[in-house]
C-alpha cells in the first residue's frame, strides 16, 4: 500500500519542530559564548587587578626605603602611610610617595601594616584571602610570592635590619661620608676611605 503524502499541515508542524529544536540550539551555544567571554572578562581583569597591586605595593616599598635613607637619621621608618607623603624632618619637605594607592584587590580595604614593636612601619600587604593567578616572573627579591596562598601573602616590605638601632644601643646615624667637607682635599694622605681621621685641616 502506497504511502500517502504529508499534508501541509503535517509539513508545517515538522518545519516548526526542527525550527523550535534550531532555537534551543542556538540559546544554549549562546549562552555558553556568554559564559565563556564572562569568564574571560573576569580573568582578564583579575590579572590587570594584579598587575596593579604589584606596582602600588612596589612604589609604597620604594618609598621606604627613600624614607630610610634620608633624614637626619638613617634608617628611620615612619609610623603612618601618611608622613611619605610629607616628610619634614629635614630642612626641606621631601614627597617620598606621590599618593597613598589604594589596595586594587583589597574590595575597599585599607592596607594592612606591616609594623615592628615599636609601631614603625616595614611594609603593606592585601588584606585580600582571593588565590593570585599569577605564580611566576616577579622581582628577584619577590620570590616567595611564587608560593603565596592568597594576596595578603604578597608583602611589599623592606628589611627589619635597616630600620634596627645601631651597635650598644645607639640609634644609628645617618651615613655622611660620602658628602664633601671642604677643605678635607687638602694634604690628604692615602688611607682608608672610611676612616675620616686622617682628614688634615686647613
Amino acid at each position: 500500500m502506497p504511502r500517502s503524502r504529508p499534508t501541509s499541515w503535517q509539513r508545517r508542524h515538522r518545519s516548526a519542530g526542527f525550527t523550535y529544536v534550531a532555537l534551543l540550539l542556538g540559546v544554549a551555544l549562546l549562552g555558553a559564548s556568554l559564559a565563556w567571554l564572562g569568564l574571560s572578562w573576569q580573568l582578564a581583569s583579575q590579572r590587570e587587578a594584579e598587575r596593579q597591586l604589584l606596582f602600588a605595593g612596589r612604589q609604597i616599598r620604594l618609598a621606604l626605603l627613600s624614607y630610610q635613607r634620608s633624614g637626619p637619621v638613617f634608617g628611620q621608618l615612619p609610623t603612618s602611610l601618611e608622613a611619605l607623603l610629607h616628610d619634614s624632618r629635614g630642612v626641606a619637605v621631601q614627597r617620598h610617595l606621590r599618593r597613598i594607592y589604594a589596595d586594587p584587590v583589597g574590595d575597599g580595604q585599607p592596607w594592612a601594616l606591616i609594623t615592628d614593636e615599636d609601631g614603625h612601619v616595614l611594609g603593606v600587604h592585601s588584606r585580600s584571602q582571593r588565590p593570585p593567578l599569577k605564580r611566576a616572573g616577579f622581582a628577584h627579591d619577590e620570590d616567595a610570592f611564587e608560593a603565596a596562598r592568597s594576596y595578603a601573602d604578597w608583602r611589599f616590605a623592606v628589611r627589619r635590619a635597616a630600620a634596627r638601632e645601631g651597635d650598644g644601643g645607639a640609634p644609628a646615624r645617618r651615613d655622611e661620608r660620602h658628602l664633601y667637607r671642604p677643605g678635607a682635599h687638602v694634604d690628604t694622605p692615602t688611607a682608608d676611605p672610611a676612616d675620616g681621621s686622617h682628614i688634615s685641616r686647613p
